[in-house]
Formats: C-alpha cells, sequence, structure tokens
C-alpha cells in the first residue's frame, strides 16, 4: 500500500510539474523502474458464499436494481447475449466464468481451403483454384481460393441451431494491390454473397436498421475497402434449419474464410439505446452496431421491454472473473456500452474471445485495472477507422487502464477521452491488417507510460491528428513484418507514428504538441528470403506531422539490422510528408544507417535534429552514414531547411547519404571556448572573437565567470548543388588566434596573460 502511495503521489506532481514542461529525472527514474515489474496483475479469484444482502446470479437475464451488488454463484451462458445490467450496479463474478453464444454452432467445414476445395461445390466454378498465400496474396492461413469472373461456388449444409437471431453469412476477400488496380479503387475484387435454405431456396433477407430498410441478404456486387476484408450478408428471423452459402465472383477474385456465424451477441450489455446497424453497408461507413438483436423500435434505439434501460450518470462495475465467447463468432462483444455518462469498472477480469471483428470491450468511456484480454482475431470486415480493436474506449470523457494484459487482436486498446491515463500494461498484439496499432492515442491531452509493447507482429502506438499527448517510460520492442494483405513491396512497422497526412498549421485536426520521451526502443530488422522482392522495414519512430511542433527527447534507441547486406530497412527516425518537429537528446545505438529524412512517404520541411548521440553498435559489419536523405524513385521527396545541429558521433562520423535531388539544410556543431591562465585558473571578462571562413564577425562576447563562451555554428549549408561553407573559423582571444575546422562539436583551451599578471609586468 505504501508503495502504491508513493507512486500516486510521484505521479501527481508529475502532472503538475509536466504543465510547466518540467519532468524531473529523479520521477523518471522511480517511475520508469516500477514498470518492470507491476504489468499484469490478473488473478483467478475463489468463490465466495453469498454474503449478506448480496443477490444471487444464477442463469442470464436482467439485473438493474440500482445500488445492488450481484454475485454469481455458478457458471452461466446463453446460447446468445447473457447478462444486461442497469447503472450503479456491481457484479461480482466470484471466480467463475460468463460465456456468451455459446450454443450448438457449426462452422462450415474447410471454411478457410486449408484442405483444398474437400466440402466444397465448384461444378459452377471453373476457374476455382485453390493456392498459397505466400506465393499469391497474403491473408488467413497458408491457403486462399482464386476464382475467376462468373465463378460460383456452394458451401455444405450446416446447422444454425437458434432461430430469430442474427447471423452473418461472410466471405473474406483480399482485394487487388492499390498499384494493381492503376490507383482506381473502382477495379478492385468484387463477390456476391448468397445463402440457401435447405430445400435449395434462395433466402432473403428485408431488414429495417435504425437508418433505413434493406436488402441484407443476399449482398450483391460489393469490394472490401483497399487493404482487403470481409463481405457481410446479414440473417436476421429466420427459423433454426440447415443454410448454406453461396459466393458468386463478380470479377477475378480471392476469396477465404467463407462461413456462417453467430454475430451482435455479448456478454454483459448496458444499454442506454441500442444502435440497430448491421449491413454490409454499415460497417463500411464506419456505423457503430449494437444491441440489433435487443431492439424494440429500430426508429428510436429503444431496447425490448425487460432489458434495463440506463439514464444519465453512474458507474457499473464488474470484477473477479472470466467473460468468454463461446464459439467463434462475428461481431461481438465481452462488455458493450452504449450508456454514455456511464463509467465501467472492470477490476481482475479476464476475457476471452476469437472470431472476425470481435470485441472485448466497446464502452464509451471506463476504468480497467488487473484485466487480461486474450482475443484471437486473424482479420476484420473494414480496417480502416480506428475501431475494431481488443478494447475500444470510443467516448470522449477520459478514461483509466492500468496493470492490464493484451494478447492478440487486431490492435490492443484504442481510446478518445480527453486527459485519459494508460500505464503499467503489456501489449502483445497481433496485427495483420495496416494501421492498427497495439495502441491507437485518440485523447487529447492525456498520458501513456510505464507500458511495455511487444507486439507478436505489427507496431506499436499511433497518435494520428491528436494534441499535447505525452509519452515517456515506456518500453518498445518492434520487429520487421511480413507482407500484409495490403502491402507486398514495402511494408513498414512501428514503435510510434506520429501524423496527420500534411494538415495544415494548426489545423484542428492536426498532430502537435505531443511529448515524446525516456522510452527504451529495441528495433529489430531483418531480410524475408522467402520473399525476395518485399522490402521490410521497421523503426522507432515514423513521423509524418505538418500542423505544428512535436517533441522526441531523451530516448534510448537500439538498431539491430539482421541483415544488413541486404535492402531491409530499419530506422530511428523515418521522416516524410512532414514539417517542422524537433528531434533531440536522444541516444541511438545502431549497425546500419539510423536516420532517413525525405524517406518513400513524402518530403520534410524545416525538422530540426540535435544534440543526439549516434553510437556504432559493436555488431556492426558494414560501413554506414547516420542519414540517408531523399528517395531516387520519387522526385517529390525532398528535404527542405532541415538542421542538424551538435549531434554527436561516436565510432562513425557525420555524413549524409544523399540524392541528387534538390535538398535544402544546414550542417551546426557547437564551440566551447575555455581561457586560462598560465597557472590554469579560468580567466573570466576575457573578449573572444570569431570569424567565418570569410572574416565575418559571428561572436564578439566575454566569458562567463568559469572563462568559458559557447556558440553554436554553421559548418556549410548545402541548396541543390549550392555549397556554402562558413568554417573554418578563427577563435581570437586577445592577440592570440586559432583557426578551427567545425566539422564535429568542439572544445578548445587558449592560454592567456591574465590582466592582474599583465598590470604587474
Amino acid at each position: 500500500m505504501k508503495t502504491i502511495l508513493v507512486r500516486l503521489g510521484l505521479l501527481l506532481l508529475l502532472i503538475n510539474m509536466r504543465k510547466q514542461h518540467v519532468v524531473p529525472n529523479v520521477i523518471i527514474a522511480v517511475l520508469f523502474i516500477s514498470h518492470l515489474t507491476a504489468n499484469a496483475q490478473y488473478r483467478e479469484s475463489d468463490h465466495k458464499k453469498l454474503p449478506d444482502g448480496v443477490m444471487a446470479v444464477t442463469a442470464p437475464g436482467n439485473y438493474g436494481n440500482p445500488g445492488s451488488t450481484y454475485m454469481l454463484t455458478n457458471d452461466i451462458s446463453s446460447d446468445r447475449s447473457t447478462l444486461f445490467l442497469g447503472k450503479d450496479v456491481t457484479l461480482d463474478l466470484n471466480g467463475y466464468t460468463l460465456t456468451y453464444a455459446d450454443g450448438d454452432y457449426e462452422h462450415l467445414p474447410n471454411y478457410g481451403f486449408e484442405e483444398g476445395l474437400k466440402g466444397w461445390n465448384v461444378s459452377k466454378a471453373p476457374g476455382a483454384k485453390v493456392e498459397n498465400t505466400a506465393d499469391v496474396h497474403q491473408f488467413i492461413g497458408d491457403k486462399v481460393l482464386r476464382l475467376k469472373a462468373g465463378d460460383v461456388i456452394t458451401s455444405e449444409y450446416i446447422n444454425l441451431p437458434v432461430a430469430g437471431r442474427s447471423y452473418y453469412a461472410m466471405c473474406g476477400i483480399t482485394g487487388h494491390y492499390y498499384h494493381d488496380m492503376g490507383g482506381d479503387v473502382a477495379n478492385d475484387m468484387r463477390i456476391s454473397v448468397y445463402v440457401d435454405d435447405e430445400a435449395g431456396n434462395e433466402v432473403k433477407c428485408t431488414t429495417s436498421y435504425g437508418d433505413t430498410t434493406m436488402v441484407s441478404c443476399p449482398v450483391e456486387n460489393r469490394s472490401a475497402r483497399l487493404g482487403g476484408g470481409f463481405i457481410m450478408a446479414h440473417l436476421n428471423n429466420l427459423p433454426a434449419g440447415k443454410y448454406r452459402i453461396r459466393v458468386k465472383a463478380e470479377n477475378d477474385c480471392l476469396v477465404d474464410q467463407i462461413d456462417i456465424r453467430p454475430a451482435m451477441d455479448v456478454g454483459i450489455g448496458i444499454i442506454e439505446d441500442t444502435h440497430p446497424m448491421g449491413h454490409n453497408d454499415h460497417l463500411y461507413n464506419r456505423n457503430h452496431s449494437a444491441f440489433f438483436d435487443y431492439t424494440g423500435d429500430v426508429s428510436t434505439g429503444k431496447p425490448v421491454p425487460g432489458i434495463p434501460e440506463v439514464e444519465g450518470t453512474g458507474t457499473v462495475t464488474i470484477k473477479n472473473g472470466v467473460i468468454k465467447n463461446g464459439c467463434i463468432g462475428a461481431m461481438s462483444w465481452g462488455v458493450q456500452s452504449t450508456a454514455g455518462d456511464v463509467r465501467i469498472i472492470l477490476d481482475n477480469v479476464k476475457f476471452v474471445s476469437s472470431g472476425i471483428n470481435t470485441i472485448a470491450v466497446d464502452v464509451p468511456h471506463a476504468t480497467i485495472i488487473n484485466c487480461r484480454f486474450e482475443i484471437q482475431s486473424p482479420f476484420i470486415i473494414n480496417r480502416h477507422g480506428a475501431e475494431f480493436y481488443a478494447v475500444d474506449l470510443r467516448g470522449l470523457k477520459a478514461s483509466e487502464v492500468s496493470f492490464s494484459a493484451f494478447y492478440g487482436g487486431q490492435g490492443c486498446l484504442v481510446f478518445k477521452g480527453k486527459h485519459s491515463i494508460i500505464h503499467h500494461n503489456y501489449f502483445v498484439n497481433r496485427q495483420t491488417v495496416t494501421n492498427h496499432y497495439s495502441v491507437m492515442a485518440m485523447g487529447d491531452s492525456s498520458m501513456i507510460f510505464e507500458n511495455r509493447f511487444e507486439p507478436e507482429i505489427g507496431s506499436g502506438l499511433e497518435i494520428f491528428r491528436h494534441k499535447h499527448i505525452e509519452i515517456f517510460n515506456n518500453l518498445f520492442r518492434i520487429k520487421a513484418a511480413p507482407p500484409s494483405c495490403e502491402y507486398h513491396e514495402h511494408y513498414s512497422t512501428n514503435a510510434i507514428r506520429v501524423a496527420d497526412y500534411g494538415a495544415e498549421l494548426g489545423s484542428p485536426r492536426g498532430c502537435f504538441g505531443n511529448r515524446i520521451y525516456n522510452n527504451k526502443f529495441y528495433i529489430s530488422g531483418r531480410k524475408f528470403e522467402q520473399y525476395p522482392e518485399y522490402i521490410p522495414m521497421a523503426s522507432a519512430f515514423f513521423f509524418s506531422t505538418s500542423a505544428g511542433e512535436n517533441y522526441i527527447f531523451g530516448n534510448r534507441i537500439y538498431i539491430e539490422q539482421e541483415d544488413p547486406d541486404t535492402d531491409a530497412e530499419a530506422y530511428a527516425f523515418y521522416i516524410g510528408n512532414a514539417r517542422g518537429g524537433q528531434l533531440y537528446n536522444n541516444r541511438i545505438t545502431t549497425n546500419v544507417t539510423p536516420i532517413w529524412v525525405a524517406c518513400g512517404y513524402g518530403s520534410a520541411t524545416g525538422t530540426l535534429i540535435f544534440e543526439n548521440q549516434i553510437i556504432r553498435s559493436p555488431t556492426t559489419v558494414t560501413d554506414f552514414q547516420p542519414v540517408r536523405m531523399g528517395w531516387i524513385e520519387r522526385t517529390d521527396c525532398l528535404a527542405k531547411d532541415i538542421e542538424f545541429r551538435s549531434n554527436e558521433f561516436e565510432g562513425l562520423d557525420f555524413g549524409i547519404d544523399a540524392t541528387t535531388q534538390h535538398h535544402t539544410y544546414s550542417v551546426y556543431w557547437t564551440m566551447a571556448v575555455n581561457v586560462i591562465d598560465k597557472k590554469g585558473k579560468e580567466v573570466s571578462g576575457t573578449k573572444v572573437i570569431i570569424l567565418d571562413k570569410n572574416k565575418k564577425e559571428v561572436l564578439n562576447q566575454r566569458t562567463n565567470s568559469t572563462g568559458s563562451v559557447q556558440v553554436e555554428l554553421p559548418e556549410y549549408t548545402i541548396d541543390g548543388e549550392l555549397i556554402t561553407y562558413l568554417s573554418p573559423y578563427t577563435v581570437i582571444v586577445n592577440k592570440k588566434k586559432k583557426e578551427v575546422s567545425l566539422n564535429t562539436n568542439q572544445e578548445l583551451t587558449i592560454t592567456v596573460i591574465s590582466r592582474y599578471m599583465h598590470s604587474f609586468w
């Protein structure tokens, strides 16, 4: 308890001092050390006897008496959603497991084509051919099915055991790579999804949603957005029975993971209103879906009678047990809430779920502590947008997530609440879709600290178009990834990305005022021999902001490129489509070039890179320049007004591997002049004059109380092919002159006759 109080006291002091941009080293040290042992505190709970005044929960249902505490006295499950809670209640799972979607649900045999065409009728698909994803297009598993335009494949029948509920008939589709479409996404792969009943009749569902009424099955002539995804036909209000799926290729395409699955189930629901969306088009328009099957009136979002309706502020506490998905589903949630003013408190809860768009927690705001999330999600329906992470805190009120562990998922945590705090967590992402980071930081003025980011595959953290976020004392271990469904020529995994896609200066959609400091990064690059034409890249920072200044300082970065003689890439700073930015006082140990300015992502303008320490790693086997500039494959990847100031180098000299494009940049170094007398005593008040190469006076200043003067001066400037040298400099102290070739930070000492000795003589 004492340790917790000390840490909280230090945290409060830090919050207060960060407002003044002051971060004491002692606080940084204490907080950083604490995260090494304090993450991931979920523990199994023993079953307790029912205390007096606590209401027993023995079966699925509605539990909504305000002020009540409910407690499980046994495991409970439902073949649909399991519990609905009112506000201002506590649910103690009491060490038991709550299971949702726990019915006798079947899957189509061989839905991923890992056994070839077994179980599929391809009599109307002469072009059908199972191929290796590694050879054709990355997606899910080892196999993918190629279809030609007009091909129709039909599955076996499976039993849908629960009547009147939502199912998704789904088909994964890789889509084309962007360049293969000639840059026009209208040329992407397109399919239609049909369902037949046991008599072979086509099923047609016309469904009323919150915005309109649409045919939800079949879904015809649809494509996923760039990067692949799923086409979903929404089945509802059908009798139980046997059904099968048919998929028609509207043009040549690659498909996979074809199945009919239960959809829209929740383990625990808290409802202010329902969000009755769920058509395929809603999913691609990023409409939020919640409690479709429990909607009484789609026009108002009023739930069916009996379910507690939550209004106003309050809390719901859920603790001490397991919430589990009973099937491999599609579009499901462990805990979901639409009550915007109700804080969900999750304490010592383990979530286990699998499927497409399988979510552990989807609530407006929450306090999450000592929880564990085990999410198996091989892909998502629509990778665009910041949804369908393992935990989605989608409201603007502050949340806190701490001492929890996240395993798997297409992204672990996204939060949008301002002034949120994310600390002492362990993130093991398994990201196969683009731009679903372990953490998507979308809450302005939030703090992220003392976390460990060790994705199995994928990236660490992204700030996209948000401001004044502080990221400090975290540990990142990032590895290069194989090709993805979207990128097969070049693909990056990044510890941290800050981005706003070229926003105008000061734009409300800009990314600025963010401070990232005192983190440790271990970046591992490699070449994948099975993909010789593919260039993998891993970086500590992918920097692409333009709306204002962001600050990256005091970090320790270790770059280890396993295959430095190949075209595989690994960087500390990957800077493109950027304007501004201050990157300083970072320590980089590397065996390859650590900085790429004006990278393949675009130009860089006005970035300051100063007072960093770049150390040649002892494992280095090849020579390299510390900076790469420009990209020969694009004429618009230009460095403009970049400044390199007073950086230090150990084991290598400063140099830039630049393309012949028209770059503009300057190189500065710090010169310190110490003036002493013949006895070695500092001489204060002595005038020091410095002239540049052209004999222009650039400094005329007297030494300070320690007998020294320090100044930062340019060695040279570059403007395309024009090089302007300002070095060597001439230092004049009294009548002594010394010429200095300023190509590194330098300190020189000049001995003079002090004025006291001069007067004596």
